[in-house]
């Protein structure tokens, strides 16, 4: 797949060695080197020239080669570097990951993105932000957590139709600055 994305001028013109947005970034593991991912900047195609008014796109595609067999995790990523949940509305974040997986991966690139000889191990989609300052509470657990952010509008992420791509249903994952992506 990886060859393939090099080799389309489109895709080749969106590649980018990091994944961020003012101060928020999706950060690597140690053990994932620079030639087991790629990173697409989504936004950047649909907000090019080519485009007169451009659909709501998300800021990341980060595509993961395993070690373990031929197939790729996917992580799709949505950058937010604000500081209530005031600063976005659910409807144009599900928006984004609906036109980068209906749009993107299964129509414009389909060729690509749809090819059954690649398998996709994992599917995932990351809302990064801390909406709700809770990186101010680093003793926070997991539970606490969770439990903040079902009192805010993050919520209706867990009530929303889930995504799917190639038989991989998700639903849109909220969390904090800035996750790891580790090797599959």
């Amino acid at each position: 797949m990886f060859d393939e994305i090099l080799n389309d001028s489109d895709l080749f013109s969106l590649l980018r060695t990091i994944c961020e947005e003012n101060d928020i970034c999706i950060e690597f593991s140690d053990k994932l080197t620079e030639g087991k991912y790629i990173i697409l900047k989504i936004d950047a195609y649909y907000n090019s020239s080519r485009m007169h008014n451009p659909p709501p796109s998300i800021d990341c595609l980060i595509i993961v080669k395993c070690d373990t067999n031929k197939c790729y995790d996917f992580y799709l990523v949505e950058l937010k570097s604000i500081k209530s949940t005031k600063g976005f509305k659910i409807g144009n974040i599900q928006q984004k990951f609906a036109t980068t997986i209906d749009k993107f991966l299964k129509d414009e690139f389909a060729s690509i993105f749809l090819n059954h000889d690649y398998c996709i191990n994992n599917f995932k989609l990351y809302f990064v932000s801390d909406a709700c300052c809770l990186q101010r509470f680093p003793q926070m657990t997991k539970e606490q957590y969770a439990k903040k952010l079902g009192t805010t509008k993050y919520a209706s992420f867990l009530l929303q139709k889930p995504y799917e791509f190639r038989n991989k249903k998700t639903l849109i994952d909220p969390v904090l600055p800035n996750p790891l992506i580790k090797e599959c």
